[in-house]
């Protein structure tokens, strides 16, 4: 899990380029253990922005979450105050693979493309979206830790 504020994280969904500028639906979420990176399938080794963590640190992470699915993220930080911390993490607990995105006790979460941490970790990855874009996640955090 990563913490960091929500004003760094509209900062970092706000570096997505348009479908034209990306050429593919991937957006690539690197948590090191001190800043989670954002970068596009296509071209993984271009950093388009980085936000520094803050908080509760725990095993670094590598996710490809749908940029369709970053509409909806916009629009529920932005309802809440920018100086709170949201925690971005994976979940692979059951199936699909999700990110969740939890804050001033809501969440989000959205199936995955891809999630290498989930491989290494010995659990299958599924490669998918599901009917509707979002998706319920238990109480149970499924990071390794």
């Amino acid at each position: 899990m990563a913490q960091v504020t929500i004003a760094d994280l509209l900062r970092v969904v706000a570096a997505v380029p348009g479908w034209r500028e990306r050429g593919s639906n991937g957006v690539r979420l690197v948590y090191d253990g001190s800043s989670v990176a954002l970068s596009t399938i296509d071209r993984p080794d271009d950093v388009l922005a980085r936000a520094e963590t803050r908080g509760h640190a725990t095993q670094a992470w590598e996710l490809t979450m749908y940029a369709t699915s970053l509409p909806g993220v916009r629009i529920w930080l932005t309802s809440l105050d920018g100086d709170q911390l949201v925690d971005v993490s994976p979940f692979w607990a059951g199936t699909p693979i999700l990110v969740v995105f939890t804050a001033s006790g809501g969440q989000m979460a959205f199936p995955v493309i891809d999630c290498p941490t989930a491989r290494s970790a010995g659990k299958a990855v599924t490669v998918g979206h599901a009917p509707g874009g979002a998706a319920a996640v238990s109480e149970t955090e499924g990071t390794a830790q």
